[in-house]
């Protein structure tokens, strides 16, 4: 199997330029830390875009952790900064689906794989995951439970 090379790190590699030219210090660091993240998992840069997508998610989750926990400890100025740079990331991720889209989404997985008990819940969840890249899979994994008892 070939891979493709990534549309959204390209994407980000070319951001990445531009808020060089117009010296966007913070945009800048955020998209460094992006394909920080992103060549660390792979250093050929030859991965899909659901790879990256997957990776920029859990850049994305640890922001909104890192926000939450300095509000907790009253860093306000942290968190804002986590928040900050969480926004320009969700910038390069797709739109999320609402709880009742991953339902209706790991309904559909479990009709077209035929899964009828909770051992077929690896299945179905690489089923969602591969259609969805990024996707919550806590969420994913609550509906499987509920609908495969």
């Amino acid at each position: 199997m070939t891979e493709t090379k990534s549309e959204l790190l390209a994407k980000i590699n070319s951001d990445l330029m531009k808020a060089m030219k117009v010296r966007d210090e913070f945009r800048l660091s955020v998209l460094r830390m992006m394909k920080s993240k992103v060549l660390y998992v792979n250093a050929r840069g030859e991965l899909t875009d659901a790879e990256v997508i997957k990776i920029v998610s859990k850049y994305s989750k640890e922001l909104t952790e890192a926000a939450v926990e300095a509000n907790k400890v009253g860093r306000v100025q942290d968190a804002s900064k986590s928040t900050r740079e969480n926004e320009i990331v969700l910038e390069y991720l797709p739109k999320q689906l609402s709880p009742e889209e991953i339902k209706n989404t790991v309904i559909a997985a479990i009709s077209e794989l035929g899964a009828t008990t909770i051992k077929d819940m690896g299945s179905v969840m690489k089923a969602v995951s591969a259609k969805h890249p990024g996707i919550d899979g806590k969420i994913v994994n609550q509906f499987v439970r509920e609908l495969l008892k």
